[in-house]
């Protein structure tokens, strides 16, 4: 970490304060300084008056091991939402930012790619994007600041005239690009972090001071809390509903229904995921599409988590909050998506409208809201929701069903009753991990004792122990062993055998030939492996081992004739095999019989929660899909 460089600013006279290489802060007087040399020029950002977001300017922290400390920040107003770039001076000796806004925090590490080559980047509208060192990636969002802010001192490429920002994934990471000018732009790789897992300490604890804007209808005083973060209000005296875009104000019509009766009012406090949050929004959609399903929406806040929304249906509840950590790009046109290990389900396809609305809400919350096409995705209790609005924006929503003593233990007012299986709910029929423990120590003691009654019974001798090479010519050749005898009246016979293919096939027909009477009994069984490496991982598919059974073969002397077919590949081609055949072998029918009697029971609460998930996927259009 380098001492700090104390300036003058040109403007007032007051010491401006730089931390080590920083080169951008502000002054009390109003004015921001670019430091280049001994140089001060003046750029165009405002400083930061009566802050109150959780870190500030002297909070430490840690990431992966990696001491920090909070220099400042550039706090970037784009269209309809705000963002901060904090930057951090690391004991590393180099220097990161934390991009910090509506509870996503994301450490940011800027990649080693000349400025003017990543500026050109912004020239084009592409969705996919190329990166220098030739890793693809699709665009998720492009944003252009309307103003930006700075707090404390921070590190800029260049004498910045601008922040602007392209988002951009892969399916295994995420990268944004910030453009400080024309010419000087930045590459970073995004490493999403759980504002817990930065051990922050030395944080700010004021109250955030509310934003008053006048209602254009009726000239009342309306109280914004959490602006810039929210830019979308209703005005409490006449509903006119408003918003402040880009520095443009706005307003958005007015209600569409009245009287409408929620369970927490504006101002309430909820605990949930940890969280204390506060609601700050309140607002009751309608689906267009199918134009029966109505539900209300709470919009949720906390300093440290940023927004959350608790969506109220039939009387159940579900939380949904904005993530980073997103399925693959594309995948939200896929039915099924199998995302951290859980598969996901399409349940929803649909349009909404805001019927009334009252509070502050994050972004552009009323203009086009109908166009905004939303999706959702479940794999109960969670959920994914997906929304794409008027500009093609994506942005995903990660959530789960929220037990109703929850919510009952936390309202003032009653809540409404639960009707019908919701989405997300989790399957009514369940049992408990002791009682299943139990169950399989049971199954496992009786499916033993017969296995081992049963076996004893079983001579499981070893008849034959062949091996053969192919012919170099032939890809198909017949095998034929010599006579052996077989004493039980009726029993059962199996053929093991293995071969090493290697991304290669074998097939194996086998014929046991009676020498007396020349009866025959035939089956068939093949073998394929396959492996190879992609996406920098190895895969396998297939089995170099398999298994031919008889049944029911008389007692009698018998002959083995094997006719092995190979693949012609001759790069990949096997050339041998061996094999085992087995006499009266030791049979798993009987204990695999003791198990499915134990199973029983499990399976009548399989049927009753087949009736269930009916239910949850009545209202779906995507049941069948």
């Amino acid at each position: 970490m380098e001492m700090s460089k104390l300036a003058i600013c040109p403007s007032c006279g007051k010491p401006v304060y730089f931390q080590g290489a920083n080169n951008v802060a502000g002054c009390g007087c109003g004015k921001a300084w670019y430091r280049s040399g001994e140089e001060l020029t003046e750029v165009k950002m405002q400083p930061i008056h009566s802050a109150s977001e959780v870190i500030q300017p002297g909070t430490t922290g840690s990431w992966q091991g990696i001491a920090f400390t909070v220099t400042g920040r550039l706090r970037v107003r784009f269209e309809d939402q705000a963002y901060n770039y904090w930057t951090l001076d690391c004991n590393d000796g180099f220097t990161r930012h934390l991009a910090e806004g509506y509870g996503l925090h994301t450490i940011l590490e800027a990649l080693a790619f000349k400025e003017e080559t990543v500026a050109r980047k912004f020239r084009s509208d592409a969705q996919g994007l190329q990166l220098p060192d030739d890793r693809d990636f699709s665009v998720t969002a492009r944003n252009e600041s309307r103003l930006i802010e700075v707090e404390g001192n921070v590190l800029v490429q260049g004498k910045p005239d601008r922040f602007n920002s392209i988002e951009a994934m892969s399916e295994t990471e995420r990268v944004e690009l910030v453009a400080y000018g024309e010419t000087v732009a930045v590459a970073f790789d995004c490493h999403d972090v759980e504002p817990e897992l930065l051990f922050l300490s030395n944080t700010r604890e004021a109250e955030p001071e509310p934003t008053i804007f006048n209602c254009r209808n009726c000239n009342d005083q309306n109280y914004v809390l959490t602006f810039p973060y929210a830019q979308s209000w209703v005005c409490t005296q006449c509903g006119t509903r408003h918003s402040y875009l880009g520095g443009q104000y706005a307003t958005r019509g007015g209600q569409q229904t009245y009287d409408q009766e929620f369970c927490f009012s504006i101002g309430e406090h909820l605990t949930l995921e940890g969280g204390d949050y506060r609601v700050v929004g309140l607002a009751h959609k309608y689906d267009t599409d199918s134009r029966a399903d109505y539900w209300h929406e709470y919009t949720l806040y906390s300093k440290l988590h940023g927004f959350m929304f608790l969506t109220e249906s039939a009387g159940h509840w579900t939380y949904l909050k904005e993530t980073r950590h997103t399925p693959r790009p594309g995948d939200a046109r896929l039915h099924r998506i199998e995302f951290d290990h859980v598969q996901f389900r399409r349940y929803s396809k649909y349009h909404y409208r805001i019927l009334y609305a009252l509070g502050e809400f994050p972004g552009d919350m009323f203009s086009k809201h109908e166009e905004t096409e939303c999706m959702d995705y479940i794999a109960p209790p969670q959920i994914l929701s997906v929304e794409k609005d008027h500009q093609k924006r994506v942005t995903w929503f990660r959530g789960n069903y929220v037990p109703r003593a929850v919510i009952a233990e936390q309202a003032i007012n009653p809540l409404p009753r639960a009707v019908g299986v919701a989405p997300t709910q989790p399957a009514r029929i369940s049992v408990g991990t002791g009682s299943i423990a139990k169950a399989g120590v049971v199954a496992w003691v009786l499916a033993v004792l017969v296995q081992l009654l049963t076996g004893s019974m079983h001579s499981n001798r070893v008849v034959l122990d062949l091996n053969y090479t192919f012919a170099d010519s032939l890809n198909t050749q017949l095998f034929i062993t010599e006579k052996f005898e077989l004493e039980k009246e009726s029993s059962a016979m199996e053929l093991n055998f293995r071969s090493p293919v290697e991304n290669s096939w074998l097939e194996l027909n086998a014929t046991l030939v009676n020498v007396v009477d020349g009866s025959e009994y035939s089956a068939e069984e093949g073998v394929e492996f396959y492996s190879g490496y992609e996406g920098g991982s190895y895969w396998t598919e297939g089995s170099r081992e398999g298994t031919i059974h008889f049944k029911k073969i008389p007692a009698g002397t018998y002959i083995l004739q094997l006719t092995a077919a190979r693949d012609s590949n001759g790069y990949s081609r096997t050339s041998n095999f061996s094999a085992k055949l087995f006499y009266d072998p030791v049979t798993y029918r009987n204990m695999w019989i003791v198990i499915i009697l134990l199973l029983i029971g499990p399976l009548v609460m399989g049927i009753m929660r087949y009736y269930s998930e009916t239910s949850r996927w009545g209202n779906s259009a995507f049941a069948n899909s």
